[in-house]
Protein backbone atom coordinates (compact mmCIF):
# COMPACT_ATOMS: atom_id res chain seq x y z
CA UNK A 1 0.00 0.00 0.00
CA UNK A 2 1.38 3.35 -0.99
CA UNK A 3 1.61 6.33 1.31
CA UNK A 4 -0.99 8.17 -0.79
CA UNK A 5 -3.60 5.40 -0.46
CA UNK A 6 -2.92 5.06 3.27
CA UNK A 7 -3.47 8.81 3.73
CA UNK A 8 -6.69 8.76 1.70
CA UNK A 9 -8.10 5.80 3.65
CA UNK A 10 -7.25 7.24 7.04
CA UNK A 11 -8.75 10.60 6.10
CA UNK A 12 -12.00 8.97 4.88
CA UNK A 13 -12.27 6.99 8.11
CA UNK A 14 -11.54 10.08 10.20
CA UNK A 15 -14.02 12.33 8.36
CA UNK A 16 -16.89 9.85 8.14
CA UNK A 17 -16.64 6.77 10.32
CA UNK A 18 -15.14 8.54 13.33
CA UNK A 19 -17.48 11.53 13.01
CA UNK A 20 -20.03 11.94 15.79
CA UNK A 21 -22.34 13.81 13.40
CA UNK A 22 -24.97 11.36 12.17
CA UNK A 23 -26.02 13.76 9.40
CA UNK A 24 -22.52 13.59 7.92
CA UNK A 25 -22.64 9.79 7.86
CA UNK A 26 -26.15 9.67 6.42
CA UNK A 27 -25.36 12.20 3.73
CA UNK A 28 -22.12 10.44 2.75
CA UNK A 29 -23.47 6.89 2.67
CA UNK A 30 -26.69 7.90 0.90
CA UNK A 31 -24.78 9.43 -2.02
CA UNK A 32 -25.29 7.23 -5.10
CA UNK A 33 -21.60 7.39 -6.01
CA UNK A 34 -20.58 6.23 -2.54
CA UNK A 35 -23.19 3.46 -2.59
CA UNK A 36 -21.96 2.19 -5.94
CA UNK A 37 -18.33 2.10 -4.84
CA UNK A 38 -19.12 0.64 -1.41
CA UNK A 39 -21.28 -2.11 -2.93
CA UNK A 40 -18.34 -3.24 -5.04
CA UNK A 41 -15.89 -2.94 -2.14
CA UNK A 42 -18.12 -4.90 0.23
CA UNK A 43 -18.49 -7.73 -2.31
CA UNK A 44 -14.72 -7.82 -2.77
CA UNK A 45 -14.19 -7.73 1.00
CA UNK A 46 -16.67 -10.56 1.50
CA UNK A 47 -15.12 -12.72 -1.22
CA UNK A 48 -11.72 -12.26 0.49
CA UNK A 49 -12.97 -13.57 3.83
CA UNK A 50 -13.53 -10.16 5.44
CA UNK A 51 -9.80 -9.49 5.71
CA UNK A 52 -8.94 -5.88 6.53
CA UNK A 53 -11.59 -3.26 5.80
CA UNK A 54 -13.59 -2.65 2.61
CA UNK A 55 -11.45 0.40 1.75
CA UNK A 56 -8.46 -1.94 1.42
CA UNK A 57 -9.98 -3.19 -1.85
CA UNK A 58 -10.51 0.23 -3.45
CA UNK A 59 -8.59 1.51 -6.44
CA UNK A 60 -6.75 4.82 -6.17
CA UNK A 61 -9.47 6.48 -8.26
CA UNK A 62 -12.20 5.10 -6.00
CA UNK A 63 -10.32 6.30 -2.92
CA UNK A 64 -9.93 9.76 -4.43
CA UNK A 65 -13.65 9.90 -5.23
CA UNK A 66 -14.61 8.74 -1.73
CA UNK A 67 -12.13 11.19 -0.20
CA UNK A 68 -13.52 14.13 -2.18
CA UNK A 69 -17.07 13.20 -1.17
CA UNK A 70 -16.04 12.70 2.47
CA UNK A 71 -14.48 16.16 2.53
CA UNK A 72 -17.59 17.66 0.95
CA UNK A 73 -20.10 15.98 3.27
CA UNK A 74 -18.03 16.64 6.39
CA UNK A 75 -18.34 20.37 5.71
CA UNK A 76 -21.87 20.44 4.14
CA UNK A 77 -23.92 17.86 6.07
CA UNK A 78 -27.13 19.79 6.61
CA UNK A 79 -27.91 20.60 2.98
CA UNK A 80 -27.03 17.10 1.87
CA UNK A 81 -29.10 15.57 4.68
CA UNK A 82 -32.04 17.77 3.73
CA UNK A 83 -31.78 16.63 0.11
CA UNK A 84 -31.55 13.00 1.24
CA UNK A 85 -34.73 13.36 3.30
CA UNK A 86 -36.54 15.12 0.45
CA UNK A 87 -35.64 12.27 -1.90
CA UNK A 88 -36.58 9.62 0.69
CA UNK A 89 -40.07 11.11 1.08
CA UNK A 90 -40.51 11.96 -2.60
CA UNK A 91 -40.61 15.70 -2.00
CA UNK A 92 -39.45 17.67 -5.03
CA UNK A 93 -36.57 20.04 -4.57
CA UNK A 94 -37.91 23.55 -4.16
CA UNK A 95 -36.62 25.95 -6.77
CA UNK A 96 -36.30 29.58 -5.79
CA UNK A 97 -38.91 31.82 -7.34
CA UNK A 98 -37.50 34.14 -9.99
CA UNK A 99 -38.42 37.69 -9.18
CA UNK A 100 -38.39 40.63 -11.48
CA UNK A 101 -35.76 43.20 -10.76
CA UNK A 102 -38.53 45.52 -9.54
CA UNK A 103 -39.56 43.03 -6.85
CA UNK A 104 -35.95 42.52 -5.82
CA UNK A 105 -35.40 46.27 -5.68
CA UNK A 106 -38.49 46.81 -3.54
CA UNK A 107 -37.78 43.76 -1.38
CA UNK A 108 -41.02 41.99 -2.34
Amino acid sequence: MSEETAKLKSEIVRLIDESRDVEVKMAFYSDERVQSIMDRLNKEWESNGYKGIPLDYATVDELKTLHDLARFYSTHPTGAYREFMRAAYGIPTAKPEKKSWWRRLLGL
